[in-house]
């Protein structure tokens, strides 16, 4: 790959000065500007084992099939392997009761995994910025997470989907969109408008189109990069915080009342939160993780909550357990 006169245009991706570039790794491509850009970071930093993976989704008929195939010949142009995946992302919503955004996520973890498995390559770089790492705090805020919650998206972080382990690795987390806009018109990078960003249906449209620039507006001072602050000290913390967890309590089957009982109560919702995680329990927001923790006071008369899909947790003989 050759490199570009104009690469010192841009943006400068810090988390990148730990991986070699002689090695294989898969790159989440839709074809928009975010991900475009990232490629072709990639491709000028001469990363030359590159997958480049894309998923269609169905959701925009014609237009994902131009997706689709964009994708593919930029990543021939490149000289990139292509997994191309499809999924009928309104289908699998419908099934489970899920909101297309959120399903949408899902089926791309799942066929990231896919990929993984078949190229025997685990590492994933995403082209999530310093925006998308502003909305996705505040979406989370409004939500009610947790400490876990609000710590959101990390530039290196690791994820266990289908049983297969995925590290992911999000360069342009310190990147803001203008900048990216910016090395785009700088490098005449051509890119896919997806015509659903207009939309002011989906929660993080609405933040960023309405909700920041109105905040923004009413303060007389702009707020992401203080946001954005909050969000990685949000995130280092929860990662020292995760570490003082006893990793035995995720995988037992059943926690100790009285152990859970001595540990201070950052810990106890920190060790409930990958406990129910690790069975697979969603939404895991403040309110559920409390009602848990309730079960943990000698005075609470109630021993059993419901969790989300017709589950639910117990206490019985000084063990919580799920049913």
């Amino acid at each position: 790959m050759r490199k570009d006169s104009k690469c010192s245009v841009g943006f400068e991706a810090k988390a990148l000065q730990n991986f070699s570039t002689d090695q294989r790794y898969l790159v989440g491509v839709s074809g928009g500007r975010d991900s475009v850009a990232l490629l072709h970071h990639l491709a000028q930093r001469d990363y030359r084992r590159l997958i480049v993976c894309h998923l269609d989704h169905q959701l925009r008929g014609r237009a994902s099939n131009a997706d689709a195939k964009f994708v593919g010949r930029l990543a021939a142009k490149l000289d990139c392997e292509f997994e191309l995946g499809r999924t009928d992302v309104t289908a699998l919503a419908r099934e489970t009761r899920q909101s297309i955004e959120t399903a949408g996520r899902t089926a791309r973890y799942e066929f990231f995994a896919r990929a993984a498995r078949r190229r025997r390559c685990h590492m994933l770089f995403l082209a999530h910025h310093a925006d998308d790492l502003v909305e996705t705090f505040l979406m989370n805020l409004f939500r009610g997470a947790g400490p876990t919650g609000l710590a959101g998206m990390r530039e290196i972080a690791s994820r266990r989907v289908s049983g297969t382990e995925l590290t992911i690795v999000r360069p342009l987390l310190g990147v803001w969109r203008e900048e990216i806009d910016r090395y785009i018109k700088a490098h005449r990078i051509e890119f896919r408008d997806d015509a659903t960003n207009e939309s002011l249906g989906p929660v993080r449209n609405r933040l960023r189109r309405r909700i920041l620039p109105y905040i923004e507006k009413q303060l007389g001072r702009k707020v992401r990069a203080t946001i954005w602050r909050a969000a990685t000290i949000a995130a280092d913390e929860a990662e020292w915080l995760q570490g003082m967890v006893d990793p035995n309590q995720s995988t037992a089957e059943q926690l100790d009342v009285g152990k859970l009982r001595s540990q201070p109560r950052a810990l106890q919702r920190r060790a409930i939160h990958r406990w129910l995680q690790a069975r697979g329990v969603e939404n895991l927001d403040f309110d559920l993780i409390e009602r848990v923790r309730a079960l943990l006071e000698p005075e609470t008369k109630i021993a059993k909550t419901n969790l989300p899909r017709g589950r639910h947790v117990r206490r019985h003989a000084r063990k919580i357990f799920i049913e």
